[in-house]
């Protein structure tokens, strides 16, 4: 082949890159010229790294980021956790320090404390003894004395205080006395000036003016009160109105509280009793009967009834007799719908733990259900018929049988269980069991089934034995026909069996047959009949029609509730209004009684009124008479006047020298008082005193007595103190050793990190400049691929070909958009690549994706 050589001239695409290839180095890339095969010369290429070179090189690069990341997270872990280490240690030798100060003025106590007891201990000899033992007596002897002294002292103040207060008692009357006696000095004094002025004839004139305006004033008063009369009877009445008023509304308000208390009664009422037939109508329908029959329709019976009676079972299938019943059986199967039941789906079923006897029972009651819409009553189900059933169905699935693919009834299963339920156990054939494969799944592990799913089963079940187009023994055997009557006792349930291959369905299946158990009432059956309860299973079952009452009890309830609600809130508001009309008329009654007052009060003013102007017109009159009387009988007022003012100064001058001498004897007393008060303050502050030096001398006297032990217990609180000092200080020393400590192997570790984080970002330095590397090597392909192609298109062929295999299409790359440049060919086979922008990271990492593929 010839050996072309490109130059490319890409300014941007080497800015990119230089750092990473360092000088230009030299490779060769395998043309095919169309006309020859020698090698050309005059071409150059513009060389490049090594692509698998370049590749491990930057698998390398990467292995060495992702072990210095994983490097600098586990030394700055480290160091962080050695700050932690570092905070914590030097907080605890602060406070081993803070100990150590506590502990050391402790011991400096101590030993203070001991030097004190020392010199009590060298002191305390028999004499000091006797001598403080002395002193205490003595003090105790004085402290007797001064109490009695502060005794007498108190009896003193209370005496001294009674005469106070017997001296102030005389003042407070002697100056009540007084006080009267100047005011009848004042009135004796008016009695003279009004007297002198009447023999002077001053007030004549005036008198009769005052009595004519007294008099008017009279007049007045005495209308006033007329009308306040007037105005406080009409007052009354007005309260006497409103009080009617408040009455009569405070009546209409009982009235409607009562109503009210009845409506909401009656709500509550009516509340619970829809409430009690929600619940009825709530738990009916938890226990809501299907409606599903399993009609058989006349043409099936009739086709059945003519197979009978012709034994059909020893007829050919092609038999015009058993060809109508499976007309009329396939007719009949496909008529028939499974309906199922919104609640019986939220029923769980996932395992036989969940086929509990209360479960096998509403399973028992559907299965009876639809077995007797298609023939008369034939029996009951009861709990030993359902217990029956669930035993056969659990030794069935112990012995793992599977209908479909054993094709006959598990006869010793069926017996085991007969057994166990006091039934004839001894025979070769079934003779209790009808059985059908009811469902196949290929889920092994929870059945995730419901009520719905298993009830659906005995629905598939009978369709099954109704119609299956090849026999009719399990219809007769469900119809009653069969031997032994229709008297039964029935139950049903399911065993679970897992199998490979069942029916040709591929793999494993878990299989679920039915087992519907007819126990004849016949006694032949019967071996022991004390181990099958015939107690019949109650039907809880709801019919629709119960229902439909109970739904139209539940509207006729919430009816009555409306209507009480209705009626609630009329009363609320007759009950607002009646309100409302009591507080208005409780204020017109406050506004009518503060009027009465007003009036009460205007009437007592006016008659008080009426008084004063009757004693002025008395008055007015008097000096009217005096101003008219003779000179001799107005100078004989005089004179008496005269004569009462003097009887009256004499009186007051009297009290006055009572009130004086009062006063004198009450200073005395406050004064005695005052120095009894003084004498008890310091008796009681010698008794203080003597009280203070008792308890310091017997200090003193029990330090004598007690000294060695003092002496003792101080020399051992030094030692202690001094123990507590030694262990602080040592304590002291390893926590700041280990402060230190761990303050050295932070800082080391920080370091370590450091570095940690300098060898990372060294190590994605070289990957980035790696990846611009393979982004340059990438696009010098491109562009030797492109003038590839540029040849191949003036006649040349073309040997490399890239294509892009995520899809598989083999479709071929279009570069020049991803890179985003625009290329020129210039004269001969040179190539000028003008790059738009240099290439990222990103776009660098796409073109070593696009490259591998």
């Amino acid at each position: 082949m010839k050996k072309s050589r490109i130059a490319l001239m890409s300014t941007a695409l080497v800015a990119a890159g230089a750092t990473a290839i360092g000088t230009a180095t030299t490779a060769q890339a395998d043309t095919t010229n169309p006309t020859t095969n020698n090698t050309t010369t005059g071409q150059t290429q513009t060389a490049k790294t090594s692509q698998s070179e370049l590749d491990a090189n930057i698998k390398d690069a990467q292995t060495a980021v992702n072990n210095a990341k994983d490097k600098t997270g586990q030394a700055q872990t480290a160091a962080d956790a050695a700050k932690g280490a570092a905070v914590q240690s030097k907080s605890q030798a602060s406070t081993a320090q803070a100990t150590t100060t506590k502990v050391q003025t402790d011991l400096s106590t101590a030993k203070t404390a001991e030097a004190e007891a020392q010199k009590v201990a060298d002191s305390a000899t028999d004499d000091a003894i006797n001598q403080a033992q002395d002193a205490v007596t003595n003090q105790q002897n004085q402290n007797q004395q001064l109490t009695q002294t502060v005794d007498t002292a108190k009896t003193d103040v209370d005496k001294a205080g009674d005469s106070v207060n017997s001296a102030q008692t005389v003042v407070d009357q002697t100056n009540t006395d007084a006080t009267q006696a100047n005011q009848t000095v004042a009135n004796a004094q008016a009695q003279v000036d009004h007297a002198q002025d009447v023999v002077d004839g001053k007030d004549s004139a005036t008198a009769q003016q005052n009595l004519a305006t007294a008099q008017q004033d009279l007049s007045q008063a005495q209308t006033n009160v007329k009308q306040a009369n007037d105005a406080t009877k009409q007052a009354s009445q007005a309260v006497s109105d409103a009080q009617t008023k408040v009455t009569s509304a405070q009546t209409s308000v009982d009235q409607a509280n009562q109503a009210q208390s009845a409506a909401q009664q009656n709500i509550n009422t009516a509340t619970q009793a829809q409430a009690a037939a929600q619940k009825a109508l709530d738990d009916a329908s938890q226990h809501q009967g299907s409606t599903q029959t399993f009609t058989l329709g006349t043409e099936y019976v009739n086709a059945l009834k003519a197979y009978n009676d012709a034994e059909g079972y020893n007829l050919n299938s092609s038999d015009p007799v058993v060809q109508r019943l499976i007309k009329a059986s396939d007719a009949m199967s496909q008529m028939l719908k499974f309906q199922s039941n919104a609640v019986d789906k939220n029923i769980k079923i996932n395992g036989r733990q969940d086929l509990t006897p209360e479960v096998l029972s509403q399973l028992s009651t559907y299965a009876a259900q639809l077995i007797n819409s298609m023939r008369d009553e034939f029996g009951a189900v009861t709990n030993g018929s359902v217990k029956f059933a669930g035993d056969i169905a659990d030794e069935v699935t112990a012995d793992q049988w599977i209908l479909a693919v054993e094709n006959a009834h598990d006869v010793p299963a069926i017996n085991r269980a007969a057994a166990k339920n006091g039934l004839f156990s001894k025979a070769t054939a079934n003779m209790y069991e009808d059985a059908a494969l009811a469902k196949a799944t290929s889920n092994l592990g929870e059945w995730h089934l419901t009520l719905d799913d298993f009830k659906q089963m005995i629905f598939t079940s009978l369709q099954s034995f109704m119609a299956n187009d090849e026999e009719w023994s399990h219809a007769n055997s469900i119809l009653g026909a069969a031997a032994h009557g229709k008297d039964q006792y029935f139950g049903v349930s399911f065993s679970d069996s897992i199998g490979e291959n069942v029916l040709g369905a591929p793999g494993k299946t878990l299989n679920f047959d039915s087992h519907f158990a007819f126990v004849p009432q016949d006694s032949s059956y019967w071996v022991d009949e004390s181990k099958f309860d015939k107690t019949a299973i109650k039907n809880e079952t709801v019919s629709a029609n119960e229902i439909k009452q109970l739904e139209s009890d539940l509207a006729t309830k919430k009816t009555a509730t409306n209507t009480a609600k209705t009626a609630l809130a009329t009363a609320n508001t007759n009950t607002t209004k009646a309100q409302n009309t009591l507080t208005a008329a409780k204020t017109t009654l406050a506004t009518a009684k503060q009027q009465q007052t007003n009036a009460q009060t205007t009437l007592t003013n006016a008659q008080a009124a009426v008084k004063t102007a009757t004693a002025a017109v008395a008055a007015a009159q008097k000096a009217v008479d005096e101003t008219s009387a003779s000179d001799a009988t107005k100078q004989q007022a005089l004179s008496d006047a005269k004569a009462a003012l003097k009887a009256a100064q004499a009186v007051q001058s009297q009290k006055q020298a009572s009130l004086t001498a009062a006063k004198v004897k009450l200073a005395t007393a406050n004064q005695a008082l005052a120095q009894a008060k003084v004498k008890l303050a310091n008796a009681e502050a010698a008794l203080k005193a003597g009280q203070q030096a008792l308890a310091n001398k017997k200090v003193y006297l029990d330090s004598l007595t007690h000294a060695d032990a003092n002496l003792a217990a101080a020399k051992q609180a030094v030692v202690d103190a001094q123990a507590a000092y030694d262990q602080a200080v040592q304590a002291l020393k390893v926590a700041q050793t280990t402060a230190d400590s761990d303050a050295v192997t932070y800082q080391q570790l920080q370091q370590v990190a450091d570095v940690a984080k300098q060898v990372l970002v060294a190590a994605q330095a070289k990957l980035d400049q790696l990846l611009q590397t393979k982004a340059l090597n990438d696009a010098i392909d491109r562009t030797n691929q492109e003038t590839s192609q540029s040849k191949s298109a003036q006649g040349e062929s073309m040997t490399n070909t890239e294509h892009d295999m995520t899809n598989g299409g083999g479709t071929t790359l279009n570069t020049k958009y991803a890179l985003g440049t625009e290329h020129a060919t210039t004269g001969g086979d040179t190539v000028t690549l003008k790059a738009h922008r240099a290439l990222s990271a990103e776009q660098a990492t796409t073109l070593q994706q696009r490259k591998r593929l």
